[in-house]
C-alpha cells in the first residue's frame, strides 16, 4: 500500500539515429543548394521527410520503450477507501521520522512494524469487510506510534535520566505492537479473524500508564 499501484506500458519511438540522417542530409543539402533560395528549404524539408518514414521502415526501425502509468485503486466502499489511505499516510509519516532517529536497533524494530502494517493494509485491500473490526488500527495504534516516534525524535540527543527512561520505554514498546501486529497479520491469514484489539489491547494500557506521548514530563 505504501507504493502507488503503476502499470508497466510499451511504447514504440522514432531511432535516435534517424535524426542524425536527417541532419546528415541538410548538411549534405547545404552544400549542394543554393540556400539563399526558397525552393532550396522547400526541397530539403519534401526529401527530409520522406527520409524520415523511410529510414523508420527500414535501416533504423522504432524502438520499444516502457513506461509506468500510475493508476488509481479501486475500493468496494468508503471505509475501506478511508482505512487504507490513512494508514498509508500515517505509515509514510512514520518512515520519515525514522529516517531522523540514529538508533539502528530501533530503525530495524520500526521498519518490521511499517513492514507488517502494511501487509495488513494489503489484506484489508483484498478482503473489504476486515476495515471494520480493524479500525484502530489506523485511528489509534498507528497515529500514537507516529506521535511517540515523534517526541523521540525531538528528545532523542536529551540525557536527563527521566527522558532516557522514557526513551526505553518507547523502544520496547516497539518491539511490543510490532509483536502484535505480526500475530494479528498472522491471525488474519491463518483465521481471518478481524479483531485486532484481542492482540494490541496490552498497549492501551501502557500508552496510558506510562505517559509516553510526552516524554520529558516528569509527572508521567
Amino acid at each position: 500500500m505504501l507504493q502507488p499501484v503503476k502499470e508497466v506500458h510499451t511504447r514504440k519511438v522514432p531511432n535516435n539515429k534517424v535524426f542524425y540522417a536527417i541532419a546528415l542530409l541538410w548538411a549534405f543539402g547545404t552544400l549542394i543548394l543554393p540556400m539563399y533560395k526558397l525552393y532550396s528549404y522547400l526541397i530539403l524539408g519534401a526529401v527530409s521527410l520522406a527520409a524520415y518514414f523511410i529510414l523508420r521502415k527500414t535501416l533504423f526501425p522504432d524502438i520499444e520503450e516502457e513506461y509506468e502509468v500510475e493508476t488509481l485503486r479501486s475500493y468496494h466502499s468508503k471505509l475501506q477507501q478511508q482505512f487504507i489511505e490513512d494508514g498509508t499516510k500515517t505509515l509514510n509519516n512514520i518512515v520519515e521520522i525514522n529516517k531522523k532517529i540514529d538508533n539502528p536497533e530501533l530503525n530495524a524494530d520500526v521498519d518490521k512494524l511499517v513492514e507488517t502494517s502494511d501487509k495488513i493494509l494489503d489484506y484489508v485491500y483484498e478482503h473489504e469487510t476486515a476495515a471494520s473490526g480493524l479500525r484502530k488500527l489506523v485511528n489509534y495504534y498507528l497515529p500514537t506510534i507516529e506521535k511517540l516516534l515523534t517526541r523521540y525524535d525531538e528528545v532523542e540527543e536529551q540525557t536527563v535520566d527521566n527522558v532516557v527512561t522514557s526513551k526505553k520505554k518507547v523502544e520496547s514498546l516497539i518491539k511490543t505492537t510490532t509483536t502484535a501486529f505480526e500475530n494479528q497479520l498472522n491471525s488474519l491469514y491463518d483465521t481471518d479473524t478481524l479483531d485486532i484489539n484481542s492482540e494490541v489491547k496490552v498497549l492501551e494500557k501502557i500508552f496510558v500508564q506510562e505517559g509516553l506521548i510526552d516524554l520529558d514530563n516528569n509527572d508521567k
